[in-house]
């Protein structure tokens, strides 16, 4: 008990410690007389006068004859760490500070020795500026004159201090304008409280009219041309929170003042290669810029929650005491740490008290913590920071090598920048409700890619039901086709999918490759003549109608499916849609083939158990419930989060959800991100994903069973028309018999499973292989 007690006090310990040490140093120094037993007395046998006794005559003779009158700078010291320690300040740098302190007082005695050197203390036992400012004055005042040494003298110790105390120059200078901006607020407070009281008798005057003629009559604290505090500035002068209620009440007038619309310019620390072949990356300049400072959570505030946290708690006979709290952009947790009498269980079932008593929007509790000995407890903060995808995006996580397909995924619970890897998850699952912050997830995740990626590098197959969010990705040449936006056409996309897949296996396999990176790299450093040797053999392939042996022989990009709507898929073909993109979550993460899956509703129809198996990556906004939160998450949770971007983040290997704060784009910055690569060049759409998207039949069980094919009620009249030709096509039966191309291409392809008609040609028509064929319609 007795450690875990000075566990808990452990800076107010060492605070005091370093307190006293200075008021013991400061009555040294003050009570020294030169009678006194020391180092230059020692066989004296008379008691010492000092207040503080032997220490303190040794201790103050000693820095006396060293530093002179610049020994008391040692009390300052000892003062101001003190108020560090409290304050949990200390930046764990002692080393390097003590060496800025010896400075400090060897600069400041050879400073005092130049122009006090005649002056002396204690009847002239002690120099202004001791032995060591003595010699270093004579020594300066030789080489640079007294003008010279005092310029030298001056500059080293503005840097000690600086040093030191962590001060900044315009730091203070604009704490200086806003004491001088605080008075002005208290003298306009009285005046106002003058005319209130002195028109009292007409009626009264409401709160809100004052608060309205101070938000006009009150100045700001900054002028126009001033810059606001930046994020250092902020952890160092919390001067806000040291103001009484009464200027916090002037001061809220002022939140939307101009201040708020200053910027902080965000740039690119690493250095990154924008031009790959022909084309060229775009620049983080054309995303907005973040305000100039962060929202910070008001110490004040995470105080008064604790408490009324451990008081609530306490009522329903929990007993313990909060470890910690780390605020975040939208959310504080609460590390508390429940007695050892106390049930996990008996916590979780007080998340609506808790509440309640908080006046939060939300309450979540983790319970425990992985490998921790304490229940977190997430509080939605009174206000909330917007996280700007350029912030994202500047990280350097998000331009390292070893990420090959990153996703600005935002900020943890405690504002720090997550970016994940897709290649590594390998596939996604996305869900929430709307207005939940779902959709412009999918978009800043393809927005971030775009930066990353030429569309040498990256395709992408874009399903958006909905036909809204996707849209504007419509021009940009990264796409292998054009936006889906019907459900029938997303499944011969999927078809697509897997035969590509299919096709790459085939390919990493011949060039005994594991995985699509050590395939581009070893056909990259093919030279030409292999290349063409490789050209010509599947081109026989292809002459031979051997088209599932066909392989690829240069470096191919990474394929990034994105479904807006899954379960709007799901509803008009789930046998297919399910089977399609198991198949896909199971194979195409060496292949280079990822799924971002995203749905409104994760009904247990949409998310069956073998999709779950397969897609160990996911994410929960709010959803509706709690079963809808155990379907996406495993668990429950997700009901509870806040709107706009609040998510939980499960990645693969992982127990529970991680809270995140997802990044917020606008419209304008997608446009000109769009734009850019648009300028570039057009989309190059792959034909035979575009004939796959027109050509498939939504029939149930069409997928890798032609006997379930449904019978076409034509298709003998239609033989018996063929036989009697020399070359068909399937836009020639179309013409001729007045039925949709679709249906005629699936009359051509079932025409060629039964030898009816020869391979196909590239754009030329097919060879008919029967002479003659009597219908019996």
């Amino acid at each position: 008990m007795i450690i875990k007690r000075f566990s808990d006090l452990r800076n107010d310990i060492i605070s005091v410690i370093w307190l006293f040490s200075s008021l013991a140093l400061g009555l040294s120094l003050y009570s020294y007389n030169h009678t006194d037993p020391s180092w230059n007395s020692l066989g004296s046998h008379k008691a010492p006068t000092n207040w503080c006794g032997y220490f303190g005559s040794f201790s103050s003779d000693f820095l006396y004859q060293f530093f002179g009158m610049s020994s008391w700078v040692f009390v300052f010291f000892l003062f101001l760490l003190s108020y560090k320690v409290l304050q949990k300040k200390t930046d764990g740098q002692k080393i390097k500070k003590q060496l800025w302190l010896v400075l400090l007082l060897i600069t400041s005695a050879t400073l005092a020795e130049i122009y006090f050197k005649k002056v002396s203390f204690y009847g002239g036992t002690v120099q202004v500026g001791g032995t060591i400012g003595s010699f270093l004055s004579l020594l300066l005042i030789k080489g640079f004159n007294q003008y010279g040494a005092t310029l030298l003298l001056s500059c080293i110790l503005t840097i000690c201090v600086l040093s030191i105390t962590d001060w900044n120059i315009i730091n203070g200078l604009n704490r200086l304008h806003f004491l001088n901006r605080l008075m002005l607020v208290k003298t306009t407070q009285g005046i106002l409280s003058s005319f209130r009281h002195s028109f009292s008798f007409i009626g009264g005057t409401s709160k809100k009219t004052i608060a309205k003629v101070r938000s006009t009559q009150i100045p700001t604290i900054f002028n126009n041309d001033q810059e606001p505090f930046n994020e250092k500035q902020e952890e160092d002068y919390d001067y806000d929170q040291e103001m009484d209620d009464g200027e916090e009440d002037e001061l809220e007038a002022e939140e939307h003042s101009p201040v708020s619309t200053k910027k902080r310019k965000v740039k690119l620390k690493k250095v990154v290669q924008r031009k790959i072949a022909n084309w060229k990356l775009p620049e983080i300049k054309m995303l907005e810029d973040p305000p100039a400072s962060r929202y910070r959570v008001d110490q004040a505030e995470v105080q008064k929650k604790s408490n009324i946290l451990v008081d609530k708690l306490s009522q329903f006979s929990v007993k313990g005491e909060v470890k910690g709290a780390k605020p975040g952009p939208a959310v504080t947790m609460f590390e508390f740490k429940p007695n050892a009498d106390v049930k996990i269980s008996k916590i979780t079932e007080l998340a609506d008290d808790l509440s309640l008593a908080l006046s939060s929007e939300s309450v979540r509790i983790i319970a425990p913590i992985p490998g921790r000995d304490v229940v977190g407890i997430e509080t939605s903060n009174s206000k909330r920071e917007t996280v700007y995808l350029k912030d994202i995006i500047a990280n350097d996580n998000f331009w390292s090598e070893d990420v090959k397909l990153p996703m600005a995924l935002g900020r943890e619970a405690n504002g720090t920048p997550k970016v994940v890897d897709l290649r590594k998850m390998p596939h996604l699952l996305v869900a929430g409700t709307t207005g939940s912050g779902k959709s412009v997830f999918v978009v800043c995740a393809l927005t971030g890619l775009l930066f990353r990626h030429s569309p040498q590098t990256l395709k992408l197959i874009l399903i958006d039901p909905k036909q809204v969010d996707l849209s504007t990705f419509n021009d940009i040449p990264h796409l292998l086709m054009p936006t889906i936006c019907e459900p029938k056409k997303a499944v011969g996309a999927l078809k697509w999918a897997v035969k590509e897949m299919e096709k790459r296996y085939r390919s990493m396999s011949k060039f005994g490759s594991r995985g699509l990176e050590a395939f581009n790299s070893k056909v990259g450093e093919f030279d030409k003549d292999k290349v063409s040797q490789h050209e010509a053999f599947n081109e026989e392939l292809e002459q031979q109608g051997r088209h599932n042996e066909t392989y690829y022989f240069t470096p191919q990009p990474y394929i990034v499916v994105v479904v807006e709507e899954f379960g709007d898929l799901m509803a008009v073909d789930k046998a297919n849609v399910e089977q399609l993109v198991v198949r896909l979550a199971q194979m195409a993460r060496a292949s280079g083939i990822h799924l971002i899956l995203a749905m409104q509703s994760p009904r247990k129809d949409v998310v069956t158990g073998l999709i779950k198996t397969n897609i160990p990556g996911r994410i929960s906004f709010k959803v509706a419930s709690k079963m809808d939160s155990r379907i996406i998450l495993d668990e429950a949770g997700g009901e509870r989060l806040l709107a706009r971007g609040d998510m939980l983040f499960l990645a693969p290997g992982v127990a529970k959800p991680i809270r995140h704060h997802g990044p917020w784009v606008t419209e304008d910055e997608i446009s000109a991100v769009m734009d850019y690569w648009s300028a570039q060049g057009e989309p190059e759409y792959n034909e035979v994903a575009i004939n796959m998207t027109t050509t498939s039949s939504s029939t149930p069980g069409e997928f890798g069973s032609d006997e379930d094919e449904e019978y076409d009620d034509k298709y003998d009249e239609i033989l018996a028309w063929t036989s009697s030709m020399k070359e068909v096509s399937a836009s020639l039966i179309q013409r001729k018999f007045r039925i949709g191309y679709p249906r005629a291409a699936r009359l051509i392809e079932t025409m060629e499973r039964e030898g009816v008609i020869g391979p196909s040609n590239g754009s030329k028509p097919r060879q008919v292989l029967v002479n003659s064929y009597e219908s019996n319609a």
